[in-house]
């Protein structure tokens, strides 16, 4: 299936498990035909119908998309793309927020008009990840973006040119800018160089550069200096900070550098002769429905989920062998007077250093291993060595990493923010062996079962103690992370580009793969057998699951915030061990 085929078919099942436009409940489905089982789909809209072909979804009962969509009337028809099949639903809904329906067509029809920006890039990418360097795996996770979303690509703020030089495709290399901000105006994180990242991150020559320009314009003893991405002191910190700038409090360097290319993360910064350092800057471009800024008790948040992930890997041996954590200890960013860290501006301006602890491993993104941009076999497969053989244990392995840690941590208490971008597989001899968490800030938690496991409830920065999704009040709400982050989201996405790869792996058989994981981390789980029945049962015995929709809340959403509109609804259980009913 082609880029414009696939996007269709994400945003129709999007559509259809969120039941958008009544998409799903409204639909007339015809009786199953041959051997797929494929039917064919009509939906009454407007004046017309929306038409389609639809087969059984294999990994939750349900359907999926398996050909074109179109619109006909009486008089005539259309096939549509994803765009138009957003705009033709929204145009029937009249309960929409003023101008949310026009932004987020908008947004399809951009990441429609971009297309070739990045599938121009998959040949070229593909070769690069086979050579085996740890940022062609990182552009290889942003190639598809996030899966589960089908507005993931749309990037409000970047033009084309922007798209290209700061894009994680094509990975352009391209210099930081740097800005001097007076030092009664910059916090650093506790244990961090209060004279900023500049050692951290400057070879000697940079360094002395930086630190002549201080000298020579009488800052060096008033201002820190902070990495700028260049998007970033372009449209963004001169609108913000006018009054800062004006009064000499912040300041605009002629200093450039190091070279720097983005991640899958698109905010957070790779060096090529650096492997094991990252840097996350502010970048107030809009993607699935977030601003993309650091706000400081984020950075705060995760100093204290790193400090539970520590204390689990000291408590659990499991989680000693097999999860590594990246360290995002050093941060520093402006402040305004009072110290308040919620306060909007200083999420634009700061910076956070992220070391990867890999022992010479590359670290691989788990999301890589779900994109292969020109079919068939992943890439990240190849790279390593592995052919279409070896697809059933290497997922077998992945999913025991994941559920291992997620899974095995709610049964501690905590579930870390495990989708396929924040995730990284470091391998040995072509086997998935350890899972390198990075971006601690939200590693959810149930008080109740960390007291139980010893273990130390985080001392989060909460804008809404009452209704936060950090500290849980009912512990079971953990396993709905584990439910659909990683397994309807990372595991998923893997588990269906191995079976579109055409080699004999199916999805049933990464559901049996992915029930019989559940039942061996219980298993070695030092949980009383009550609890684990009950987790069982919720994993493996019901019927539905919770599932993460995220259409229907962005379409509720008037104002773009710094977390994705998202909310937990109920779903087909892809693990449930009853048969389907469609």
């Amino acid at each position: 299936m082609d880029w414009a085929g696939a996007h269709l078919a994400e945003t129709f099942d999007a559509l259809w498990i969120e039941d958008i436009g009544g998409l799903r409940s409204q639909a007339v489905l015809g009786p199953p035909c041959g051997a797929t089982g494929a039917r064919d789909y009509a939906l009454a809209l407007g004046a017309g119908h929306l038409r389609a072909r639809v087969v059984p979804d294999g990994w939750r009962d349900g359907v999926r998309l398996s050909g074109p969509v179109r619109y006909e009337t009486a008089a005539r028809g259309e096939s549509l793309d994803a765009a138009g099949l957003l705009a033709r639903l929204l145009a029937g809904l009249s309960d929409l927020p003023e101008g949310v329906a026009q932004r987020t067509i908008a947004e399809a029809e951009a990441i429609r008009d971009r297309a070739d920006l990045w599938t121009d890039t998959a040949e070229t990418l593909q070769q690069e990840v086979l050579a085996g360097s740890a940022l062609a795996f990182e552009r290889l996770a942003a190639w598809r973006d996030r899966p589960f979303h089908p507005l993931g690509r749309a990037r409000h703020g970047f033009d084309d040119g922007d798209a290209v030089a700061y894009g994680a495709e094509h990975g352009r290399l391209f210099p930081l800018d740097w800005w001097a901000v007076a030092r009664e105006g910059c916090a650093a994180a506790p244990g961090a160089d209060p004279d900023g990242p500049a050692s951290t991150l400057l070879d000697a020559a940079q360094r002395g550069q930086l630190d002549a320009e201080l000298v020579r314009r009488s800052l060096s003893g008033t201002h820190v200096a902070l990495p700028v991405h260049p998007w970033q002191a372009e449209h963004s910190l001169p609108m913000a900070f006018g009054p800062e700038i004006a009064e000499g409090r912040l300041v605009p360097l002629g200093f450039r550098g190091p070279l720097a290319a983005a991640t899958s993360s698109l905010r957070t910064l790779a060096f090529p002769a650096r492997p094991d350092l990252h840097l996350k800057l502010p970048l107030d471009v809009q993607t699935l429905g977030v601003r993309r800024t650091l706000p400081p008790q984020s950075l705060h948040n995760g100093l204290h989920g790193a400090a539970l992930l520590a204390a689990a890997r000291a408590r659990d041996p499991w989680f000693a062998r097999h999860v590594v954590l990246a360290d995002e200890a050093a941060f520093w960013h402006v402040t305004e007077p009072g110290g308040d860290l919620f306060a909007a501006r200083p999420a634009l301006l700061g910076c956070a250093i992220r070391r990867l602890p890999t022992d010479g491993a590359v670290p691989v993104p788990l999301a890589s291993f779900a994109v292969a941009p020109l079919g068939s076999l992943p890439p990240a497969v190849s790279a390593l060595g592995l052919g279409a053989g070896d697809l059933p244990r290497l997922f077998a392995g992945l999913a025991d990493l994941v559920l291992g840690t997620a899974l095995g941590g709610a049964c501690l208490g905590f579930v870390p923010e495990l989708h396929g971008q924040n995730a990284l597989v470091l391998l040995e001899k072509g086997e998935p062996a350890r899972l390198l968490l990075r971006d601690h800030d939200t590693v959810r938690c149930a008080p109740a079962w960390l007291a139980e496991a010893g273990l130390p409830v985080p001392a989060y920065h909460l804008a809404d103690p009452v209704r936060n999704t950090l500290l849980l009040r009912q512990p079971e709400d953990l396993l709905a992370y584990v439910q659909t982050l990683a397994i309807d989201v990372a595991l998923r996405a893997v588990a269906e580009t191995f079976a579109a790869a055409g080699t004999g792996f199916t999805l049933g058989a990464a559901r049996a793969t992915l029930a019989a994981t559940v039942e061996r981390v219980l298993a070695r789980a030092a949980l009383p057998a009550p609890r684990k029945d009950v987790i069982a049962a919720r994993m493996l015995g019901r019927e539905t699951a919770p599932f993460k929709a995220v259409l229907a809340p962005l379409l509720a959403t008037v104002r773009i915030g710094t977390s994705m509109p998202s909310r937990v609804v109920a779903a087909p259980n892809p693990l449930w061990r009853g048969e389907p009913t469609l």
